[in-house]
């Protein structure tokens, strides 16, 4: 009989563990995708240096939950948890390490480098987080640019995201964008989800930046607009009445780019949201304490020297 309890012990604590790991990992009600890109089939060659072979499909630069599944559950920060998907828009996979590929704001700011092995399948995606490169963050600004061989494949421009919102191609690989309140990661776009009333603006201009809409494979580098009122159409994928757009005039600097909202201090969470993690890390770890304490009186009972 007291076999029996300790091994019906032993069991329960096993699954209380497990069933608070998935409770946490699935309180985020999203995807998440690994820092260290996964293989690919098959042989991936490089990438030609072609704009429109790779794009940027989608951005999201205020993490407010975990989206990097290599970290613990319940676990985010604005260095770990930001990302970059890029869309493979081709039929052949490419690897896009042996491409040399980079994402940079801009001429003369720093590069961050695709990671070692980082392929991409055909129509498929790679999820990259750029912020773990402290040199690419001291440059960044809202625009983001990916090139090979000094070739700008593509280029965007992210308008004020909310926390956890995400700037996203309507379609993969498609010319017009929209601001998402559920983000796909590592996965296909969805229909467009309706923006609160707050994602917009009236004339006179929105918080942050994200005048340039990105939607086409510019070499410019950082273009701005003038019009404050254009970046309405650019959030929410409507073209404004001919006779109110104004001509984009290029500019050799990089300060109208810089949002104060891409990178910011700190990651704001709600009270309930710390109040659970906390509640299930101290779950977490009584439970752990448990079995370890029963592991040991186990080894005592059933192997002591007689």
């Amino acid at each position: 009989m007291r076999h029996f309890v300790v091994v019906a012990l032993v069991i329960m604590l096993f699954l209380s563990i497990t069933a608070l790991s998935v409770s946490a990992s699935s309180a985020n009600g999203h995807g998440c995708a690994p820092r260290i890109p996964p293989a690919v089939p098959g042989t991936p060659v490089p990438a030609p240096a072609v704009p429109g072979t790779v794009v940027i499909n989608e951005v999201l630069l205020m993490p407010s939950s975990t989206w990097n599944c290599s970290e613990s559950p319940g676990t985010y920060s604005i260095a770990t948890d930001t990302w970059i998907e890029l869309y493979n828009t081709r039929n052949q996979a490419f690897n896009l390490f042996a491409s040399h590929a980079i994402i940079d704001s801009g001429p003369g700011t720093n590069f961050f480098s695709i990671p070692f092995g980082a392929s991409i399948a055909p129509h498929g995606y790679l999820v990259i987080f750029p912020r773990y490169d402290n040199n690419f963050v001291s440059t960044e600004t809202s625009t983001l640019r990916l090139l090979i061989g000094g070739i700008v494949l593509d280029q965007v421009t992210v308008p004020h995201l909310n926390p956890d919102q995400s700037y996203a191609r309507t379609a993969d690989g498609s010319a017009s964008w929209h601001v998402s309140s559920a983000p796909t990661i590592d996965s296909s776009n969805s229909t467009p989800q309706p923006t609160p009333p707050t994602a917009t603006s009236p004339p006179g201009g929105q918080n942050g930046t994200g005048g340039n809409s990105g939607r086409g494979h510019s070499n410019r580098g950082t273009s701005t607009w003038n019009n404050s009122n254009n970046s309405k159409a650019v959030v929410n994928g409507v073209q404004p009445q001919w006779s109110n757009i104004q001509l984009p005039i290029a500019t050799t600097t990089l300060a109208n780019n810089t949002a104060p909202s891409t990178v910011a201090p700190s990651t704001s969470t709600s009270p309930n949201s710390n109040f659970a993690d906390t509640a299930r890390r101290s779950a977490l770890t009584i439970l752990f304490i448990l079995l370890a304490l029963v592991i040991l009186w186990c080894w005592k009972v059933f192997y002591k020297k007689p």
